[in-house]
Parts: structure tokens; C-alpha cells; sequence
């Protein structure tokens, strides 16, 4: 008996492995911002026929994980407080695959074809015109509703309204009031979008490079969508 004693004595003991439900969340990242929507016809970035300074502002948003991502809830915002235009954004029930891409215009004068959804309902596949990306319009109705070009910011809040990636540009009244951790600094342009140089949380902005002769790519995340984030991170 005294054998077996010291033999337990002896038995050590794992620390217990955290389960998948204590794992850390996973997040879309913002990937391109068009705030300063460039004069003339190659400023249509909705592709509808019509430049319009406000409605052909976009956010596009990236899913770098190998698995997909529940964005029901998720809201974009800018700076400015509920009924201030404030430009404003909340997903329907819609779930972003793996690498997936999702554009969300602000919408105002903009007429539209093929899938697009909005926050009352996704659409019902991707679209063909936007490199398959998942097509969303704010429904935006107000000319006084959109991005300050000479500073603003764009954040992406969870179904909880937890901040989860917040871009800034220019210079505002006061700073994004979220952690260091998910505030990102973009360049200003004066004309065009600013991207991400790679589809990866963390890699800088900067000006949107030429891609076809255009100054914005809503729908194609820079260096294409195989980049993934190492699977620890998804642990």
C-alpha cells in the first residue's frame, strides 16, 4: 500500500487544455476605404453609370481565417454620433467564408443590378461584377451622409459593439476613441481609396495602387485571396 502511495505521489498532473469555446474570436479586417471618390466617370466605382461623390464610397472588408466568420450584428460607423450623419451600417444574418470578400457602398442616388443586399437582407450569392465579392448598400437616402475627406475615421464594431478594426485618415476634433490595438492610420488622397498592401491584420494602408488604370478595386483584396493568417491564430 505504502508502494502505491508513493506512485501516486508521483502522477503528474496536465494542466487542463482551454476548449475551443474559450478560444479567441475571429474577426473580418477592413481592407479598402474609398472616401475621396474621384471627378468623372472613373469615379463610378458601383459601376451603375453615375459618379456620385457620396454614394460611391465604399468599405471593404476581408476574411483572412480558414473559417468563416458570423457577421450578423457587426455595424460600420464613422465619426460622427447617431443622428449627426452619420454614415452607419448593420449586417443582416450573413455568414463571410473563408477569404471572402465584402464591399458595402454608402449607396445615396445609386440604382442597382444583380445581387446586392442590405441591412435588412443579404444577398444570395456573390457578385460576378465585383470579383465575387458579397455586395451590401448602406441604403444611404441622405446627400449630407458620408466620409469627410480631410479626416475621418471608419470603424468596425461586433455584435456586441466591441470595436474590431478602425481606420483613420486626416485629422479630426478628437482621436478614435478605441484601444491602440485596432485603430490603423491611412494616407490621405485626394483622389481615390486607400488599401491595405497586403490582406493581412496589421499590414499598412496606403494609397490605392493602379490596378487596370483605376484608383479603386472593390471586390479584390490586395494580393489576391490566399493570403490566410497562420492556423495558431485561428486556435
Amino acid at each position: 500500500m505504502l508502494q502505491l502511495a508513493v506512485l501516486a505521489s508521483l502522477v503528474i498532473v496536465q494542466p487542463q487544455q482551454p476548449s475551443r469555446a474559450d478560444a479567441a474570436p475571429i474577426h473580418p479586417i477592413i481592407t479598402e476605404v474609398l472616401y475621396a471618390v474621384p471627378r468623372g466617370p472613373e469615379g463610378d466605382a458601383s459601376r451603375d453609370g453615375v459618379r456620385d461623390a457620396l454614394g460611391d464610397e465604399f468599405v471593404e472588408l476581408y476574411n483572412p481565417h480558414d473559417k468563416p466568420i458570423r457577421l450578423d450584428g457587426y455595424t460600420i460607423n464613422d465619426r460622427n454620433p447617431p443622428g449627426s450623419n452619420q454614415v452607419s451600417f448593420v449586417f443582416p444574418k450573413f455568414e463571410l467564408p473563408p477569404r471572402g470578400v465584402v464591399v458595402v457602398f454608402n449607396g445615396v442616388n445609386q440604382t442597382w443590378s444583380g445581387p446586392v443586399g442590405d441591412s435588412t437582407k443579404a444577398p444570395d450569392k456573390p457578385h460576378d461584377d465585383f470579383d465575387g465579392a458579397w455586395v451590401f448598400t448602406m441604403g444611404n437616402t441622405s446627400k449630407s451622409t458620408g466620409f469627410a475627406n480631410d479626416g475621418d475615421w471608419v470603424v468596425l464594431l461586433n455584435a456586441k459593439g466591441e470595436p474590431v478594426s478602425c481606420v483613420t485618415w486626416g485629422k479630426t476634433d478628437t482621436p478614435p476613441p478605441f484601444p491602440d490595438a485596432v485603430v490603423e492610420r491611412a494616407p490621405n488622397t485626394s483622389s481615390g481609396s486607400v488599401q491595405r498592401t497586403q490582406p493581412l491584420a496589421g499590414s499598412p494602408f496606403t494609397a490605392h495602387p493602379t490596378v487596370a488604370g483605376l484608383r479603386f478595386s472593390p471586390g479584390t483584396s490586395p494580393g489576391g485571396r490566399q493570403a490566410s493568417v497562420p492556423a495558431d491564430e485561428d486556435r
